[in-house]
């Protein structure tokens, strides 16, 4: 014979258990946006129409540059300006190298959008390192301004350490730019603003593992070469005594 279910437990049941939704994945910011190859062409010809317009552009040693990469481009830091300027007579398109603080800033869509990746600065970055290693293997072009922030004097200030470990672990080349002039984007009309491209550098250990003196000499060897293309007043810490 059944048995009756008594009211009060027929009305006891358990509440619906809402479904629960995965959480959302947190954006891996070592994988730079990439922009269709249109977009970014018609980005630099407008970006180079406006620096026609506002500034006096004289680019020296282009063909230096590879028509593809992997390669470094480690560039003097005078002003904001240089960001776009320096990758704007590029063939291609080009990851940054940024501080994290701009990740973290309103401004931070535009940092990414724009193909950045951070570096945590006064540390080392053992992510940078390998998003560094893992960008460069797959052909891409890294824009490096060593000296992590400009310069109050306009003149180069000592560069961290971080450009010569990834060229070394890398192994591929860096192309040396010189920016002179940047400092009056902006402030004066249509100034003299002169982008230097060296030739290719290939910087390598001097044994079988990379050391603290490897890294600390590839760095001053590519802010000595920038440094060398620079006029005088430019060099600061890599004046002419150290520069090649």
């Amino acid at each position: 014979m059944q048995q009756q279910q008594s009211p009060s437990s027929a009305n006891t049941q358990a509440p619906p258990v809402a479904p629960v939704r995965p959480a959302k994945p947190a954006k891996n910011l070592y994988e730079p946006y990439v922009t269709p190859a249109w977009f970014w062409s018609s980005l630099r010809a407008f970006a180079r129409g406006v620096f026609f317009l506002l500034l006096n552009i004289k680019i020296n040693g282009r063909q230096n540059v590879p028509r593809t990469g992997p390669y470094i481009i480690a560039a003097n830091h005078l002003s904001w300006t240089d960001v776009p300027l320096v990758p704007a007579y590029l063939p291609s398109q080009v990851i940054y190298i940024a501080k994290e603080e701009l990740f973290l800033g309103k401004m931070g869509w535009l940092v990414r959008f724009l193909g950045a990746i951070p570096v945590k600065r006064g540390e080392a970055d053992r992510q940078l390192l390998r998003a560094s290693d893992d960008l460069l293997k797959r052909g891409r072009i890294l824009v490096i301004f060593p000296e992590g922030h400009r310069s109050d004097n306009h003149q180069m200030i000592p560069a961290n350490a971080g450009v010569g470990m990834i060229a070394l672990r890398a192994g591929v080349p860096v192309i040396p730019v010189a920016v002179c002039g940047s400092e009056h984007a902006l402030k004066k009309f249509r100034p003299r603003v002169t982008i230097t491209y060296g030739e290719p550098m290939i910087l390598q250990a001097k044994g079988a593992k990379i050391t603290k003196d490897d890294i600390t000499a590839s760095t001053a060897a590519i802010m000595q070469r920038v440094a060398s293309m620079l006029p005088p007043a430019y060099r600061g810490v890599y004046g002419t005594e150290n520069a090649e």
